[in-house]
């Protein structure tokens, strides 16, 4: 068995992290007594889903029962006017950032593909690095790319709910003081819930003490951060600094859950932008940032000693029985434009001055030739 498949069948535990949180109540174990062929032939059933889509790079498919279509889903790109969200995925475009011409040889590598089924099989999350990789002038450009998602299962298919791609780099405000990248309109199920999730988020972002109440530390855990370094996985979540300066305000929210009523779901699932004031650093002024943010939380038991009996083989969705939200996946990113990226992945080759006009992306090859990547539609704008 291959170690990525060891790892997407490990048991999904809720690790008690220690002295740090003693006074937190251990979590149930989410698998414990089930069918370890049926998780397998899910997760690969998922995994084969996620590695074709990257090849197709097709708008998602978005019609299911299993989430409420007022919330809808979203697909998060690289760009600052990368976020489409629900009935605009119909039309969403490549995924990928520097659009370039079907014609132009480009690849994708996956090069850690993580899947961590719900304890209910309701949903399962996913993870990964990315390598995308452009042929030109007898070379190859890497953009390295890290990608995180959610899928809801419907029946006998699985369904995207989200997705968030992002480049890694250190956050940095703008010059001029504006908030970079689009903003979405709100939408909650209910206002009570949107408290409970923001009362998880909140400290988090927040970089509160008392966010290791509301953190999973298994090992499905995860948490990146809009730096490259910024990446916790399992119990190393608990000392997570998703970014250098803690969050001011949860701007925009979308709030979601799986399954056919709020009352009865295990997975729900945060998609919005909150504003970070960071410190300045060498090169780079103090200020605000928008940075865009995805969260799944899923409904756990906390089991008190005595009580496993009464309790066996039951979803926090059958009996809701001493169950609380926790965080199981975090990502965190701030948009990049296309001329910083190109910049930054072709240096001084790089001949466009001006990409983000939607003029043809122009490189200059070492024999002294140019290559031309036409961009085939024009991008969404910068807001």
């Amino acid at each position: 068995m291959s170690r990525l498949a060891a790892l997407a069948l490990a048991l999904v535990l809720a690790a008690c992290p220690g002295a740090r949180t003693k006074d937190r109540a251990p979590l149930a174990d989410p698998v414990a007594g089930t069918d370890g062929n049926v998780v397998a032939s899910m997760i690969t059933e998922l995994q084969d889903d996620v590695l074709a889509s990257y090849e197709r790079d097709e708008p998602p498919e978005i019609e299911t029962g299993m989430i409420d279509p007022a919330i809808g889903g979203a697909r998060i790109g690289v760009g600052p006017g990368d976020m489409l969200i629900a009935g605009e995925l119909e039309r969403a475009p490549s995924r990928w950032p520097l659009r370039v011409d079907k014609d132009m040889p480009s690849e994708v590598r996956s090069k850690r593909l993580e899947t961590h089924l719900a304890q209910d099989y309701s949903a399962a999350w996913v993870a990964d690095e990315l390598s995308w990789r452009i042929h030109m002038c007898g070379r190859t450009a890497v953009i390295p790319l890290r990608i995180t998602m959610l899928y809801a299962h419907d029946g006998d298919r699985w369904v995207p709910v989200f997705e968030h791609m992002s480049f890694g780099r250190a956050p940095e405000p703008q010059r001029d003081g504006s908030l970079y990248g689009k903003q979405i309109p709100s939408q909650v199920p209910s206002s009570d819930f949107k408290d409970e999730l923001s009362n998880i988020v909140g400290p988090v972002m927040s970089q509160n003490p008392n966010r290791t109440r509301v953190l999973a530390s298994g090992p499905e855990a995860m948490l990146l951060g809009p730096d490259i370094d910024a990446e916790w996985h399992g119990l190393d979540v608990l000392d997570a600094q998703i970014t250098a300066g803690p969050a001011k305000k949860l701007e925009d929210r979308r709030i979601g859950y799986v399954g056919r009523s709020l009352g009865k779901s295990t997975i729900a699932y945060w998609i919005g932008n909150v504003i970070a004031e960071l410190p300045a650093r060498p090169g780079v002024a103090a200020g605000k940032v928008r940075l865009r943010t995805t969260f799944v939380f899923e409904r756990r038991r906390t089991v008190k000693a005595g009580d496993r009996s009464k309790l066996a083989g039951k979803s926090c969705g059958e009996d809701s029985t001493d169950c609380a939200w926790v965080l199981v996946q975090g990502h965190v990113s701030q948009p990049i434009g296309d001329q910083d990226l190109a910049n930054r992945v072709f240096g001084t080759a790089l001949m466009s001055p001006n990409l983000e006009s939607g003029e043809p992306l122009r490189v200059t090859c070492d024999d002294g030739s140019s290559s031309v990547l036409r961009v085939p539609a024009p991008r969404a704008p910068n807001p």
